[in-house]
């Protein structure tokens, strides 16, 4: 297929959204609405996944062990915080070599353990893990219990060691006694003078020996220095409960997780993905051009291949009075200027062109409006198949001279005002066909015979059959679906149709969500009121369009 001819600069084309920068509250549920299912999916994943992993986990049991310390008044006095530098010393000394050795003598290894100080008391608590309860128990005792071992060996070596001290001057005192002693029996009455100096020596000597042997007895009776300075005062128990895994722990973190990764991946989709997703955005889209019609997504359509026309199958859905409330915008754009064909079009396939022209020919038609609809999508034609109406003579037909108008329009069943020009076969080259003065001939003859003429054109972006056809119409609408049609899409399609001085007079957005365009309330109205509207449109019409001029000649149509 051929591409457009018409080439756009690309610093002019507004492909992005230029009040990004200026979302709102209601933007940011906007869109967690719209990516809902991506972020309930990561939810769900996430916290199943922490769940399962929970459940699957090995349990793992905690064991505490309590040591109090009985801290000398001797050892902390000049101390600025004796308790809590004695207790994160003692914690090294229960991390040392010789307390882990001794583990590991009695356990046949040395497993790792936690030990922290307990606040406002002189204690620390030693933790042990194990899947078996018991041995996370037994661990922590364990090291508790070869602490305490510890300091009290170390106490008596330094009990030890103090005491063989004080007995070697206990033993020099003795000495120097004794050695007094015996010169004060050698003195003879001559020498009396000598006997006082060596009797006070003697006597100091016996002084400082008494001082010493109850210092010695102080260091036996000592029985802090004996035990150590350390007690086991609660020791571990084997647990019932373990403290991993916890599958509601776990879950409730998989669960913020989730969200937050949710959260993260629908803002990330949203920030790359340029599709239109409320008329706000098709309105930034095309500045200048109004939106005239906002159709909401049809639930009940859930084969998106075949055609409905919800006008004809259900006239008292929101949908069906969507495309009448889009029959009247378009009814008012025609007191100024008088509209007798109009093209409907968009920027690719898929859009809702044909759709949105099928239920709006009904509208008109049951509004009383003389309709004949145009195929004119001469590469892949559907708009027979929205009537159920064969497409063996139509539009190409007429133009080649194979048949003649009348023979070739068809009648809809059930809608005695509208009329159906199939496209008719394919030719092999469609743009050159609609460039032939044939075409305005024959467009011009079909506004004499109707009302209201509608145009079933080619989308814009892939062939220039649209931009052709735009310069034969009074009017020229495009069609965008919410979450298809991307910003730059739908920019460049207008820009391509104002560039060969096509009517562009609105735009219609298709697949509004149904809370952006409808309340509860007017919802229930329209449920209540639409029976009445749709009866009064098959016999009252609502505007006769173009009635307010002679219809155009064949040689004044452009």
């Amino acid at each position: 297929m051929s591409q457009p001819e018409y080439p756009v600069p690309a610093a002019s084309l507004p492909n992005q959204d230029h009040s990004a920068g200026a979302r709102t509250l209601r933007d940011y549920l906007a869109m967690i609405r719209r990516r809902r299912l991506i972020i309930v999916a990561a939810v769900i994943a996430v916290t199943a996944t922490a769940v399962a992993l929970s459940l699957a986990g090995t349990k793992i049991y905690e064991g505490r062990a309590v040591v109090l310390l009985q801290t000398r008044l001797a050892e902390t006095v000049f101390q600025d915080n004796p308790r809590l530098t004695s207790i994160q010393t003692e914690i090294r000394v229960l991390r040392s070599t010789p307390v882990r050795l001794a583990v590991e003598k009695e356990l046949g290894g040395s497993p790792s353990i936690d030990a922290r100080a307990l606040p406002n008391a002189d204690v620390f608590e030693i933790r042990a893990s194990s899947p078996d309860p018991e041995g996370a128990a037994l661990i922590a005792n364990t090291y508790a219990e070869a602490y305490i071992e510890y300091r009290r060996t170390q106490a008596v070596e330094d009990l030890k060691t103090a005491s063989s001290e004080v007995q070697k001057s206990i033993d020099r005192t003795q000495a120097e006694i004794d050695s007094l002693t015996a010169q004060i029996a050698r003195l003879t009455p001559r020498q009396g003078a000598l006997l006082e100096p060596l009797t006070t020596r003697r006597d100091g000597y016996v002084s400082q020996l008494s001082i010493l042997r109850r210092r010695l007895d102080q260091l036996g009776a000592d029985a802090a220095l004996r035990s150590g300075g350390a007690q086991l005062v609660t020791p571990a128990t084997a647990s019932s409960t373990p403290i991993s895994p916890k599958p509601k722990r776990d879950g409730a973190t998989g669960l913020a997780v989730g969200l937050v990764l949710g959260l993260g991946f629908a803002f990330l989709l949203e920030h790359f993905d340029d599709t239109i997703k409320a008329k706000a955005h098709l309105e930034r889209a095309i500045v200048g051009i109004p939106v005239l019609g906002t159709i909401p997504t049809i639930s009940s359509w859930r084969r998106r291949g075949e055609p409905l026309v919800i006008s004809r199958t259900d006239p008292n859905s929101p949908a069906a009075e969507s495309y009448r409330s889009l029959r009247t915008s378009i009814s008012f754009l025609g007191f100024e200027h008088a509209l007798r064909t109009l093209q409907i079009t968009s920027p690719n396939a898929g859009d809702g062109k044909t759709t949105t022209l099928a239920n709006l020919a009904v509208a008109l038609a049951r509004a009383g409006q003389r309709v004949i609809v145009v195929g004119c999508d001469l590469r892949r034609p559907r708009i027979h198949e929205f009537f159920g109406l064969s497409n063996d003579v139509g539009f190409t037909s007429v133009l080649l001279g194979d048949t003649n108008l009348t023979a070739a329009l068809q009648d809809v069943e059930g809608e005695p005002n509208l009329r159906l020009l199939a496209s008719g076969p394919l030719p092999p080259n469609p743009s050159e066909l609609l460039t032939s003065p044939r075409t305005r001939e024959l467009l011009a003859a079909l506004a004499h015979q109707a009302d209201m003429v509608l145009l079933d054109s080619p989308p814009v972006l892939p062939v220039t059959d649209a931009a052709i056809l735009s310069t034969r119409v009074d009017a020229t609408f495009v069609v965008a679906t919410a979450g298809k049609t991307t910003k730059r899409g739908i920019a460049r399609a207008v820009e391509l149709l104002q560039q060969v001085g096509a009517p562009v007079t609105g735009a219609i957005f298709n697949g509004a969500n149904t809370d952006e365009h409808y309340g509860t309330d007017r919802h229930s109205y329209y449920r209540q009121d639409t029976r009445r509207e749709s009866r009064r449109d098959s016999n009252q019409p609502l505007i006769r369009l173009g009635r307010r001029r002679p219809a155009p000649s064949a040689t004044a149509k452009r």
